[in-house]
């Protein structure tokens, strides 16, 4: 690798050079255009996408940041142990949905390096299994994507996003983020676009329109964080049809059990107990998995222009629009 490296806090590994946004820190480098963390290695990222080819296997998440990754991670992770017959030595089979069992990509190969990449693909193949990605499409770290690939899409509310990211970045530990930023300053970064893996707004179009794509749109399915909140049972069913092709493959008892794990302060304890591989401390992931505190962290002001933006990209306040997206009638 030609970049410089050192371990930061957290034990993740650091790659120079990086630098940062502004005078509140943001430490990043750049992708295409767009900001990425730093301990994203960009050498390796390249490597992926000359050599990973994708396989039938492979389920992505793939969302921004902060609305809603592990949420959806946990969903899946339910839905797949009931439905599918994995092995013991599997990482799926014990419920653990840390960076060991659902990586991200990018990341489990700069840290760990590629022969432990393939590594993990070469143990987990023959059964599904679940990866999460914050990219735009056209940054997927792979060569290739196979025809049977997955793709979970979510999105939220974006001024949910924009409080969420605001409070996750001022405590991250690898992104050097003022703790005196202030949400006035945050709001003007978010609605302005240049944040980790760039502009969220479009960030969401881009996975939400039509056009040219890698993967066929019968391969994505579309969901928003707050139906995973608000409508456990019905974002359970489709990510059950969607995940293991049928509509009733899971029994009521065994839906019941998802939805009862995948409530918020649950799986924030059992993590807590049992944080498997997940390396970070929960508080810091897991801030209070409602919906709508945005309402008590924006001033009027500040949801405007928030709101100003997405009806000028999305045509509307809190959503795009969704009819070239696939939905699956199994409500």
């Amino acid at each position: 690798m030609s970049n410089e490296q050192h371990v930061g806090h957290g034990g993740l590994t650091i790659f120079e050079p990086f630098e940062p946004l502004n005078e509140h820190g943001f430490l990043h480098a750049r992708v295409n255009g767009k900001m990425y963390p730093p301990f994203i290695d960009r050498d390796i990222l390249k490597e992926l996408q000359l050599r990973w080819n994708t396989d039938e296997n492979d389920i992505f998440i793939s969302t921004h940041q902060k609305v809603g990754t592990h949420l959806t991670k946990k969903f899946v992770s339910e839905i797949l142990r009931k439905g599918i017959d994995y092995p013991e030595e599997h990482p799926m089979k014990s419920g653990d949905i840390g960076h060991h069992t659902i990586p991200w990509p990018e990341v489990m190969a700069s840290q760990y390096g590629l022969e432990k990449f393939f590594e993990f693909i070469d143990h987990t193949k023959g059964f599904p299994r679940v990866w999460y990605i914050h990219c735009f499409k056209e940054d997927l770290p792979a060569a290739s994507i196979h025809p049977k690939t997955k793709f979970i899409n979510v999105f939220r509310d974006p001024k949910g996003a924009a409080v969420s990211q605001y409070f996750f970045y001022k405590s991250h530990p690898l992104l050097g983020v003022d703790s005196d930023l202030t949400m006035d300053q945050f709001i003007d970064y978010f609605v302005r676009g240049d944040l980790y893996f760039g502009d969220y707004h479009k960030h969401t179009l881009n996975w939400t329109e039509s056009g040219d794509s890698k993967f066929d749109r019968d391969c994505l399915l579309t969901l928003r964080y707050e139906d995973l909140v608000e409508r456990k049972m019905e974002s359970a069913k489709l990510l059950t049809h969607f995940l293991l092709g049928i509509k009733n493959g899971i029994n009521e008892e065994g839906m019941i059990e998802i939805i009862e794990n995948t409530e918020f302060n649950k799986m924030k304890k059992s993590i807590t107990e049992n944080p498997g591989s997940f390396h970070f401390n929960p508080n810091t992931f897991f801030r209070s998995g409602t919906t709508y505190d945005w309402q008590e962290k924006l001033r009027p002001e500040q949801i405007y222009k928030i709101d100003i933006k997405s009806k000028l990209l999305w045509g509307h306040e809190n959503s795009p629009d969704l009819t070239n997206t696939q939905t699956l009638d199994v409500y």
